[in-house]
């Protein structure tokens, strides 16, 4: 058993703010509202499918004479008027077959329903995710765009003419190239909030990060929405092909019909009849099951290889990424303490630049440590979606 351990995941939250903004989207999502009615409609079809044919009434006269007395009924004893009613009945147990096949039918789309809730799910809390990582990312490259500025303002009072010059140009290089960070960030903010608005049909808020406590097992990806439905697919597929061995052997049709006549005896007629099956058609559609059959098994094997295959890549990515993220937690640390004693010994503007170098030194690690957060969201995010059976 492949086991992997989340003790605590900064992702996928249950406080009221992200469920909130999660529940109004599932209220107003036309995709879930549409699958939602494809429900309804496969069960209002196994109602009116899975059933006897509505009885046959027949009215009628025979025996209408081509002269004088077109009329008379009373001319021969072969002329009748007859009411008759004539009902088709399923038999060896394909009627219960066709009701499971539709049921299967309605599963199906139920499990379809549940895979676009968690797909909506994994988005919605990657896009929060990519929300905040810009909104912090921001505010430090705003506070790197204020150190270098406040340097250059420094470096231009306190040192010759030349100098400053061949300073300055650095230094506003510098700037510029975090101001084209800047804009960057600021852009893909906004269409990283307007992502969040189609997924959600709700303008972004301030809503908290996502978190989840939890283990991933490789083996729940059987659990998922996405291979219950190639098991689904498979059982119906089965009772496709027992219903199709069945219809080899023929409804009956059953009729009863009362004949009156003028001036003789009423009678009734009863028939029955069923189709001959002598030209092959029900063993054809047998053996086209068996071949969906076994096209849908190639499909889930191939689904399960790729299902595999991702949780593997994603559970590998986590672990790396934490052991990075401990990693910068310990320069972040180191650099710190070394920040703060260089701050105490502030004397020229050799060591303002130091300063400002180390502390924009940290803002760097500070940015790549978010970089790391997002990408192990990502990817927890990917390893919740193939191994849950449900968003709740």
């Amino acid at each position: 058993m492949k086991m992997f351990s989340l003790l605590f995941v900064p992702l996928l939250s249950f406080s009221l703010e992200f469920n909130d903004a999660f529940d109004r989207a599932l209220e107003l999502s036309a995709t879930l509202k549409a699958k939602e009615q494809s429900i309804l409609a496969s069960r209002q079809n196994t109602l009116s499918e899975a059933t006897y044919k509505n009885p046959i009434l027949s009215i009628g006269l025979n025996d209408m004479l081509l002269n004088n007395n077109f009329f008379r009924r009373d001319a021969e004893a072969m002329q009748t008027q007859f009411i008759g009613i004539t009902q088709e009945f399923e038999t060896f147990g394909k009627l219960d077959l066709k009701e499971a096949i539709l049921r299967a039918d309605t599963l199906i789309l139920e499990y379809e329903l549940e895979d676009l809730r968690l797909d909506l799910y994994k988005k919605m809390a990657l896009k929060v995710e990519e929300i905040s990582t810009s909104t912090s990312l921001l505010e430090f490259l705003e506070e790197k765009k204020s150190n270098l500025s406040l340097l250059l303002k420094y470096s231009e009072a306190s040192i010759n003419i030349v100098d400053a010059f061949k300073v300055s140009v650095e230094l506003q290089k510098k700037i510029f190239a975090v101001e084209d960070k800047i804009l960057e960030t600021k852009e893909k903010l906004e269409a990283y909030k307007n992502e969040f608005k189609y997924l959600s049909n709700q303008d972004f808020s301030s809503i908290n990060q996502a978190q989840i406590e939890d283990y991933f097992l490789e083996e729940n990806i059987k659990k998922s929405p996405k291979y219950k439905i190639y098991e689904i697919k498979a059982k119906q597929l089965d009772l496709n092909s027992r219903l199709e061995e069945r219809k080899k052997y023929s409804n009956v049709s059953v009729g009863v019909t009362y004949n009156h006549r003028q001036n003789y005896d009423d009678y009734l007629s009863v028939s029955a009849s069923f189709a001959l099956p002598i030209y092959g058609i029900e063993e054809a559609k047998v053996q086209k099951t068996r071949h969906l059959s076994a096209e849908n098994l190639q499909k889930e094997q191939n689904y399960m290889l790729f299902a595999v295959t991702v949780f593997q890549t994603n559970a590998k990515r986590v672990e790396y990424l934490k052991k990075r993220i401990k990693n910068l937690d310990d320069i972040l640390y180191k650099y710190k303490e070394l920040n703060r004693y260089d701050k105490s010994n502030i004397t020229n503007s050799v060591t303002l630049e130091k300063n400002i170098e180390n502390e924009n030194l940290l803002l760097d690690l500070e940015i790549e440590k978010l970089k790391y957060n997002l990408e192990k969201s990502s990817a927890l995010l990917e390893l919740f979606y193939i191994t849950s059976g449900s968003v709740k």
